[in-house]
């Protein structure tokens, strides 16, 4: 029986391993600065291509099939590799392209039927989107096939059905993420909530943005690299008019701007999910028991192909649904149907062309309102000065009587409810009296002070992600944003890179506290202290207070049997809380000392970015193994061979987004346009990255 793996996420970190076996063929890649197609008459699509200082394109067509065909062409110059992989793995058909090792990845796209939703609803799509959709497509099969040697194995033209089942393969990820949680909690089973989420957000009216109009931050925390590493451009042509980041292997912006609007997301949405337990019929594997009775499942066989070398061979899977959805296991083997939000459609591309194609404040609601998004949290702002939150997630009709973040009876139809709740029970905020909202991976009833909702406002699941949860980045986005006034980018860009360690505030003092009540404390651990002491409880690059502190709460984190350290808004500080701190500082001071030689290192000695061969000092820190949870949240928790925190992902894409009659955007990525080496915009942005720098959109090509 299929389990709902880490399939859709493992897939994604297997790109380095797919790069190496096309560069091990000899991979050629062509890098451009003006990548306009030669004229042909018997091309259809005409586009220009003109690429900024940085290697950003500018797409600029008279139709919407103009500007798709442009930017196919244009990811492939830039990220071939990953076009290629995306298309194959939203299909489920990555596994023939690259080896066994994608099958997972296959089965599940496959069990989730992501081609088969893409062609049932193709038709439902606006015309202008389907024809920008066939334009990139070919696009990208015109590029390939200029360019035999681009991929070492011979690849089939792609469809526009590749294009949709990626997107909602991509769509998908949350849902199937919470179900399979959901799926491995038995009833009556206590469970930790919702994982937390890495990203930041936040949007100010005209009241506190030196333009008079809406300023939104777009700071999505997301791999540096591979092939989820966003693609910014700039697209005009028909009914687009827009500039952001898209998903590679798709033609439309995710986050970013038009003349009417501006959007963003961060992880933490509306549950989506849910985990029906099933009761199989013990001498038939394909019927579930329903209201007392044995009904038959609805079975398909599909065959899966993979390489081998050089030769493809085939497997044979069986899938299984029930009415609640698809049929998965658990790590137990314990069998659940999965009803996951996006099961019924492949729409949410509808949804991204209307939002990035609505004309004013109504029309941009209106698409949100067709609630196709599930499990994000969306800030939003309008040019006409309007700014908003909601909390999206396709949230289905439930019943009070469940626990609907663990497995619920799938025997009885008193359980399953059909249809969701409609789009107005969601959390939503518009125009806030204190002219701003954040979402740093908090809940809803925290983006901004005075709201006082609280679950039991909202049906089930609808107010749900990090609810409660302690969030530094939330906290101290809030503190920066209600005192400030008249942003510009210089001030907007503090808050955007700042490096405030929140959690210092709560441990330093405990810390300090238990070093003063041991008299016989090593001298090292003395100059630790006053490291701390001094520190200005900023996490930059220069900092060795920084790098004490980050090691003091990794030694919190070996403690098991101690909240010292952990994520907190108050402790209770008592001699034993004190007592494990300063276990946890001695052993911070040897780890320190047996790694470097002393404990005095400036941060950015030991967090890196990286690119090649290439190394810059980074600031900042994220929250995985106890990291310092900055606003700019730099990853890094496995040591390197030689004892640095490469940076993996986080802060990745960065943009502040002033609206006027023209967007004003500056903005900046974690290295640069291509991820081609030989390409001259391979790292050109990492040295603005490291620093905190952005640099100005152009948003005309004149």
């Amino acid at each position: 029986m299929l389990m709902f793996s880490k399939a859709g996420i493992e897939s994604f970190n297997g790109t380095r391993q797919l790069l190496a076996l096309f560069l091990s063929f000899g991979v050629l890649f062509a890098a451009a600065t003006d990548t306009t197609p030669a004229e042909d008459t018997r091309n259809p699509y005409k586009p220009r291509i003109i690429r900024d200082t940085y290697g950003v394109p500018h797409i600029i067509g008279r139709t919407s099939a103009d500007v798709g065909y442009g930017l196919g062409r244009a990811q492939c110059e830039d990220r071939a590799v990953d076009v290629v992989h995306n298309l194959h793995a939203g299909s489920g058909r990555l596994a023939e392209l690259a080896g066994e090792q994608y099958l997972d990845n296959d089965r599940e796209a496959r069990l989730l039927r992501n081609s088969r939703q893409a062609k049932k609803d193709w038709p439902k799509l606006s015309p202008g989107l389907r024809r920008l959709v066939e334009g990139y497509v070919h696009g990208v099969n015109d590029w390939l096939a200029a360019h035999s040697d681009a991929i070492p194995v011979k690849v089939k033209p792609f469809t526009p059905i590749d294009v949709i089942a990626w997107h909602r393969k991509v769509m998908m990820l949350s849902t199937v993420t919470i179900a399979t949680a959901d799926g491995s909690r038995a009833v009556g089973e206590s469970h930790p909530g919702t994982p937390p989420g890495q990203s930041n957000s936040w949007v100010v009216s005209g009241r506190k943005s030196i333009t008079g109009r809406p300023l939104l931050l777009i700071d999505p925390h997301w791999p540096i690299t591979g092939h989820l590493q966003l693609y910014e451009s700039r697209l005009k042509g028909g009914r687009l008019d827009a500039w952001g980041f898209t998903l590679v292997g798709t033609p439309l912006i995710g986050l970013g701007a038009t003349p009417a609007a501006a959007w963003t997301f961060t992880a933490g949405g509306a549950d989506s999910s849910d985990a029906y337990a099933l009761r199989v019929n013990p001498d038939n594997p394909n019927q579930y028991e329903w209201d007392g009775k044995y009904v038959p499942m609805e079975v398909s066989e599909e065959t899966l192909r993979y390489r081998d070398g050089e030769t493809i061979k085939e497997v044979v899977e069986t899938f299984r649904y029930t009415r609640h959805g698809p049929v998965a296991a658990n790590k137990q083997g314990e069998l659940y149907a999965g009803r996951h939000g996006s099961w019924n459609h492949a729409l949410a591309m509808e949804q991204f062309w209307r939002m990035n194609t609505a004309r004013n404040t109504v029309g941009f609601k209106a698409a949100l309102a067709m609630d196709r998004l599930s499990y994000f949290n969306v800030l939003w702002a309008t040019t006409e000065g309007h700014i908003g939150y909601v909390q999206t997630g396709e949230v289905p009709r439930r019943s009070t009587t469940y626990d609907w973040e663990k497995r619920v009876p799938g025997w009885t139809s008193k359980s399953f409810l059909g249809g969701n709740i409609p789009f107005a029970q969601l959390p939503q905020v518009e125009d806030p009296p204190t002219h701003f909202l954040q979402n740093c991976n908090v809940a809803a009833n925290v983006i901004t002070p005075g709201l006082d909702f609280t679950k039991a406002d909202f049906p089930p699941g609808a107010l749900y992600g990090h609810y409660g949860a302690y969030r530094a980045r939330g906290q101290r986005a809030t503190s920066l944003l209600s005192g400030a006034a008249k942003l510009d980018l210089g001030s907007a860009g503090k808050i955007a890179f700042d490096t405030y360690v929140p959690p210092a505030d709560i441990w330093i003092p405990i810390i300090v506290q238990s070093v003063n009540e041991t008299s016989d404390n090593p001298r090292t651990v003395m100059k630790a202290t006053r490291i701390l002491e001094e520190w200005d409880r900023h996490a930059d690059a220069n900092s060795a207070g920084a790098t004490i502190f980050r090691f003091w709460r990794m030694a919190c984190d070996d403690l098991k049997d101690t909240r010292a350290g952990r994520d907190a808004f108050h402790v209770d500080n008592n001699r034993k809380l004190r007592g494990k701190s300063l276990i946890a500082l001695n052993r911070a001071v040897v780890d320190l000392k047996n790694r470097y030689g002393r404990i005095d290192v400036p941060w950015g000695q030991i967090k890196r970015h990286q690119r090649g061969s290439q190394e810059w000092p980074l600031s900042g820190d994220g929250l995985g193994r106890l990291g310092m949870d900055t606003l700019r949240a730099t990853t890094g928790v496995k040591f390197s061979n030689d004892n640095k925190l490469i940076n993996r992902g986080g802060q990745s894409t960065v943009a502040l987004v002033f609206l006027g009659k023209e967007p004003q955007i500056h903005a900046v990525v974690a290295f640069g346009q291509s991820n081609v080496p030989d390409s001259p915009h391979y790292s050109d942005q990492a040295p603005l990255f490291v620093n905190g720098q952005l640099r100005p959109v152009q948003w005309n090509a004149e």
